[in-house]
């Protein structure tokens, strides 16, 4: 059994705690201050908790404008974002739009969004007018669309400008490279990846552009749908499309690999269950050890039903390759085990998500090891007890405990 490292685990326990929590007031108060902003009602929107790493928060606030020639008495709707990362320490540095804070011992770095201080071009991208002029040529307004966003590392946002649409992609500046590779091995492998678009301009900032692609997500056809959206076999035929010189990548450790990093997360957001999610943490890597994985090859890294487009039963789309690389085919399977495994825990009106994970996970048996199938996919689950929110009527804690107890599930399947 691991030995839990209680310093790290405390400071996010406490981290996570107080970026949720009331006392995140005052910094929210004194950063619109600094713009002739009253606070007047706020929301914690939802926490990234990196594990090992920093945790970020995202704020909707609502503010009038204060003090002589402010204007009309406007209220104003913001997003606000604040990290514990060590990003832009020195405020002069980082100009007016990152502001330093220090609550409860900690020491923060807030921003008004879109300014995240790592992915730069965000700003860019969500202007709507400069969007349409760089991407598509064209004179603006494009439509825009956040997909998803996460504090200080990454953020894909969808763009439309008549009949045309692209992905705008943000990472790290020096993630960017890597990506670009990555999109290229797949042009002529036959595998539906997003192409590489070049923009309307030379004046692009640093962000990957992305083809659209047709078909309705493997996710939204499960949930909405009763009949099964496709056979298991076809995704083992697709996984077995990708290139072999995916192999030159670089390794990366898959997610039950790292279940002891994902366990402190996990027991920051459910501090109660801190024994029993380290026990499972330590469960999952006996079974890791000890299981037989399978030879290197290309994997996707990211496999899951939320990066799976669909159309007539075939995959139309594979998406966010950024872990495209050398691999155990177990863990791609894995993590799309796992996520269905939420899907149906979290889902129980749904019959069809529970007859879904039994038809995936007996086909994917009869490929992998069942037991270091089922213990990874217990680590991918592991993975998401941090990211959970509030929704269907469940708070953050009930729907975390939720994904805790899916895992704890699997776990228990690998040892059959």
């Amino acid at each position: 059994m691991p030995v839990e490292p209680r310093p790290r685990l405390g400071r996010a326990a406490e981290a996570v705690a107080v970026l949720a929590g009331p006392a995140m007031r005052g910094p929210l108060q004194d950063l619109l201050r600094s713009r002739g902003l009253r606070l007047q009602r706020w929301k914690h929107l939802r926490s990234h908790h990196r594990p090992g790493g920093a945790v970020s928060a995202l704020y909707r606030v609502q503010c009038r404008r204060t003090g002589p020639g402010s204007g009309p008495d406007v209220a104003l709707t913001l997003h606000l974002g604040a990290t514990t990362g060590d990003v832009a320490a020195d405020a002069a540095s980082a100009g007016p739009d990152v502001a330093p804070a220090r609550i409860a011992g900690l020491d923060l770095r807030l921003w008004f969004h879109p300014h995240d201080p790592v992915l730069r071009s965000l700003p860019w991208a969500t202007d709507a007018d400069a969007v349409a002029r760089d991407v598509f040529g064209a004179g603006g307004p494009a439509r825009l669309s956040l997909v998803a966003y996460r504090p200080l590392r990454r953020a894909v946002i969808r763009a439309r400008h008549l009949d045309d649409a692209a992905y705008l992609k943000l990472l790290p500046r020096e993630q960017l490279p890597a990506l670009r590779r990555r999109h290229r091995l797949l042009e002529d492998s036959g595998v539906p990846a997003p192409r590489l678009l070049p923009g309307a301009s030379a004046a692009v900032p640093e962000a990957v552009i992305l083809s659209a692609l047709p078909g309705t997500s493997l996710f939204r056809l499960l949930v909405e749908d009763d009949a099964a959206p496709l056979r298991p076999e076809v995704l083992l035929d697709l996984l077995e499309a990708l290139p072999s010189c995916a192999l030159d990548l670089p390794l990366r450790r898959s997610w039950a690999d790292r279940a002891e990093d994902y366990a402190a997360a996990a027991a920051a957001t459910l501090p109660r269950e801190r024994d029993s999610i380290f026990e499972l943490a330590g469960g999952i890597r006996e079974v890791v050890e000890s299981a037989p994985a399978g030879p290197l090859v290309p994997v996707h890294g990211d496999f899951h039903e939320g990066n799976l487009l669909l159309s007539g039963g075939r995959v139309t789309g594979l998406l966010d390759i950024d872990g495209l690389g050398p691999g155990r085919r177990v863990d791609d399977l894995a993590c799309l085990l796992g996520h269905l495994a939420v899907l149906a825990a979290a889902n129980p009106s749904r019959p069809q998500l529970g007859q879904a994970l039994a038809d995936f996970r007996r086909v994917f048996e009869d490929t992998a090891d069942p037991s270091a199938l089922n213990a990874r996919a217990a680590g991918v689950v592991l993975t998401l007890v941090s990211g959970a929110r509030a929704a269907n009527g469940r708070s953050r804690t009930q729907n975390a405990g939720i994904r805790l107890a899916a895992a704890q599930r699997l776990l228990r399947a690998a040892d059959r």
